[in-house]
């Protein structure tokens, strides 16, 4: 085969791509990077978490970002309409990251980071859309057009993060739904919407209504971002306009529809779809993938950029070790997935439980006792691919091992225990 053009190819300049390219151009390997859309562009996934904000830190992107001044983010507030319970949650102080995060408008946010890959030398191609690759036992070739038309190039290695679209997985894979969390959201900003004071002002609200559950993300200035995650056969069945559905919803949920009260739409109403899957293979002979390439997770702990970031320095790290020892077999990125999915499989577990009453209302009602609302601020924090210790994991478990009681507590005064958005 015909010597590389590049060391690394990474298809796809999101958070996860732009991280991995940035950690591996630092660490001096060369990098081509392919994103298909000219940024900045709209897209979800706005609330980040404090752990992500390390990483950006060692990525040596955290000056840029902090210097935009994006809204600064505390907390979060959680309410259930059918139970009437309302609870806030800020984040801990004394761990080993802030205590607290931004909201992002994503169009600066990605823009940001995929500049600050360029400047770390990564070599970026935009618009560029990658159509076809070929993995063979000595690297990659990538096909696909450009705004100077089709181009073919060389790499030793390939970055999967496409997001969604699973470039890999799409063609030599499968994807997996996860059961129960098979969601549409349906989002827009908005202007003129009610504004906390203080240290709420950053909060993001996720208020639980009978038809799914809304998000509430304020950012700096007087724009707010709300999106309506709901059940997927509410939207095949509306035979209306999704604007129409999506006012629909938002006159269902009071708090919601209280904080719009004048508010002003300034965006159109965006659609995201397929909230959770499982993509395989997640690593192979010469290539892994990063963030949604991987797995998507229901938006509702705002784990979508961590996810990403926090894979893409795990990746970055695996693929210098393996240019260090010239090994690029599958078996060479085992340790990568599991890490990988050690910090990804609590995200799930929360989520698929949070749909749940008989989780939700003791989520509403924390018990502070063995150490169970520490554990769930270290969750919601971003703390989980840090590791969790030992004492951490127990009072998840102990946590776990009271809503199953609350399951039975429930049943016996026959209270709803079946998860609200079933498939």
């Amino acid at each position: 085969m015909s010597a590389p053009d590049c060391q690394v190819a990474v298809v796809g300049g999101g958070p996860g791509g732009s991280t991995v390219a940035g950690f591996l151009a630092r660490a001096g390997l060369s990098v081509v990077l392919f994103e298909r859309e000219a940024f900045p562009r709209f897209h979800v996934g706005e609330s980040l978490l404090p752990a992500t904000l390390p990483i950006l830190a060692r990525l040596g992107a955290l000056d840029a970002v902090t210097r935009r001044g994006f809204q600064v983010k505390h907390g979060a507030l959680f309410s259930d309409q059918e139970m009437d319970l309302e609870q806030r949650y800020y984040f801990l102080r004394d761990r080993p990251w802030p205590h607290y995060s931004f909201q992002v408008p994503r169009a600066e946010f990605d823009t940001i980071l995929l500049e600050h890959a360029r400047a770390q030398g990564v070599d970026v191609r935009q618009p560029a859309t990658v159509e076809r690759v070929t993995l063979d036992r000595d690297g990659v070739t990538l096909e696909g057009v450009a705004a100077g038309g089709a181009f073919t190039t060389r790499a030793a290695f390939l970055v999967d993060a496409t997001g969604r679209d699973a470039l890999v997985a799409s063609r030599i894979g499968r994807r997996a739904r996860v059961p129960n969390l098979g969601k549409v959201a349906l989002f827009a900003h908005v202007r003129g919407a009610e504004r906390a004071s203080g240290i709420d002002e950053g909060s993001i609200r996720i208020h639980v209504f009978p038809d799914g559950w809304f998000w509430w993300i304020p950012f700096a200035g007087d724009t707010t971002s709300v999106g309506c995650v709901m059940h997927a056969r509410t939207v095949r069945e509306w035979r209306g306009e999704l604007d129409e559905l999506y006012d629909a919803m938002v006159s269902r949920c009071w708090r919601v529809a209280k904080g719009l009260n004048g508010a002003e739409r300034v965006t159109p109403v965006h659609r995201a779809a397929n909230f959770a899957y499982v993509n395989h293979p997640a690593i192979g002979d010469r290539f892994v993938a990063v963030g949604d390439a991987i797995a998507f997770v229901d938006p509702i702990f705002s784990g979508g950029v961590h996810i990403a970031m926090s894979s893409g320095e795990l990746a970055a790290r695996a693929i210098v070790d393996a240019f260090r020892d010239g090994r690029f077999g599958a078996r060479r990125f085992r340790a990568y997935e599991r890490a990988v999915w050690r910090g990804v499989k609590p995200f799930f577990r929360f989520i698929q439980k949070y749909y749940e009453p008989a989780f939700l209302e003791l989520f509403l009602k924390p018990c502070k006792r063995l150490g169970m609302f520490d554990a769930v601020l270290a969750v919601l924090a971003g703390g989980v691919f840090a590791g969790m210790p030992l004492r951490t994991r127990l009072s998840l478990e102990a946590l776990f091992a009271l809503v199953r009681m609350n399951v039975w507590v429930r049943r016996r005064a026959r209270l709803p225990v079946e998860s609200r958005l079933e498939w």
